[in-house]
């Protein structure tokens, strides 16, 4: 994983804005109470991770606003979190990665142009045996980062990897509405206790990217 160091963001200059766009509408005692409060939040040593989010403070999400239009921090959105050689490779992390989940849950990878890894989230926590998901929440949270191209994955936690009709009706509908936002699906995994299967391994799934 690449990070981006805390000697990079310039702490010094982030605290000057935080204190004028505060001190535009609190009293000057009000502010440093204000700005320790946001940093209780939002560490700056963690900005590269929230600087493109949205706070549900309309007050925080001015400054959050406010900091990514002033560029005093750095380009953040290219963390990279790993490398994609191929499915075998991917499939062996993720059946790591979910090992011993209880309830099915259901990840998205955001790839760049040369396949790596720049954000990985759950979009959906389900129970048991159903984790209901939509291909627009999907398309929504990848269009948040420059995505050249996204792989999902979901477990079964019965650690049987046999795709269900719904599972296999669900890629497809996915693969087509990525394919009319021209984001191309690479991969779709099911994970098992010890196991995956691979859509594109198993000719499932086809995906043509130029690069």
């Amino acid at each position: 994983m690449t990070m981006i160091s805390e000697e990079q963001i310039p702490t010094a200059q982030v605290r000057e804005l935080m204190q004028a766009y505060f001190g535009t509408f609190l009293p000057n005692d009000a502010v440093t109470s204000a700005m320790q409060a946001f940093e209780r939040e939002y560490p700056i040593e963690d900005a590269i991770e929230w600087l493109h989010e949205s706070s549900e403070n309309p007050r925080w999400q001015g400054l959050i606003v406010a900091l990514r239009c002033g560029q005093l921090l750095p380009r953040p959105s290219r963390l990279i979190l790993g490398q994609v050689y191929g499915s075998e490779q991917l499939g062996a992390v993720l059946a790591r990665d979910f090992a011993n989940l209880e309830q099915e849950q259901l990840q998205l990878l955001c790839l760049d142009t040369k396949n790596q890894v720049i954000k990985r989230q759950v979009v959906f926590q389900g129970t048991l045996n159903s984790c209901p998901a939509q291909p627009r929440e999907i398309i929504k949270v990848a269009l948040t980062t420059p995505t050249a191209r996204v792989v999902i994955a979901h477990n079964h936690p019965s650690g049987d990897v046999t795709p269900s009709k719904k599972d296999v009706e669900f890629t497809k509908r996915l693969q087509l509405a990525c394919e009319l936002m021209g984001l191309p699906l690479l991969d779709s995994f099911i994970i098992g206790v010890n196991d995956y299967f691979s859509f594109a391994e198993q000719g499932v799934l086809n995906c043509n990217t130029d690069s």
